[in-house]
């Protein structure tokens, strides 16, 4: 498709984000699988369901536009799948750590997809459909909340994890300063 209209724009920017909902939908599908605590498993659940819903009402804005999706594949989106579910397998985080792991995976999925929908939103009024704009704006409202709440959940999780020992800082030599300050004087 080319971009020459606010139309094929809107379209292009709606087929990458329903593109972006379904892949995401898969990884916290397989987040919640992997979670460790029952909290971070119930979160990514929900945030599962709040996908399908979402790709569901970009199905509605297509719809009212009297069109249908692009055939594509969200690079991004599939990028950050990639670095989520590699990060799982390959650094093998344990407990709480692969709690965290799966939490800022989400966290980056949210602001992906919070830029994705303000991007589109913007087209959508120029555009002029209000009905598209305001099934948007549900999807970034959603969006911003969701992130928040993992934003939440990351901030407990940390405040309960053990903390290393302090690290001691090696002394610091205040001989160049005098020498320093002998030369200025």
């Amino acid at each position: 498709m080319s971009l020459d209209t606010i139309q094929d724009t809107l379209l292009h920017q709606m087929s990458d984000l329903l593109s972006a909902e379904r892949q995401f939908a898969k990884l916290l599908q397989q987040s919640a699988k992997a979670a460790d605590s029952e909290e971070v498993k119930q979160m990514e659940l929900t945030h599962h369901q709040e996908t399908l819903q979402q790709a569901e009402n970009l199905q509605q804005a297509f719809t009212a536009l009297g069109e249908k999706a692009e055939k594509m594949t969200c690079k991004a989106a599939a990028g950050i799948v990639e670095e989520a579910t590699s990060t799982l397998k390959e650094e093998k985080p344990k407990g709480a750590f692969k709690d965290i792991a799966i939490l800022s995976s989400s966290l980056r999925v949210e602001h992906y997809e919070i830029a994705g929908y303000r991007a589109a939103i913007a087209v959508a009024r120029a555009f002029g459909n209000k009905q598209v704009v305001q099934v948007l704006q549900t999807n970034l409202r959603q969006e911003e909340a969701t992130a928040k709440k993992i934003e939440v959940a990351s901030a407990q999780i940390l405040k309960s994890m053990p903390t290393p020992a302090a690290v001691a800082q090696p002394a610091t030599s205040k001989a160049p300063a005098k020498k320093a300050a002998s030369k200025a004087a």
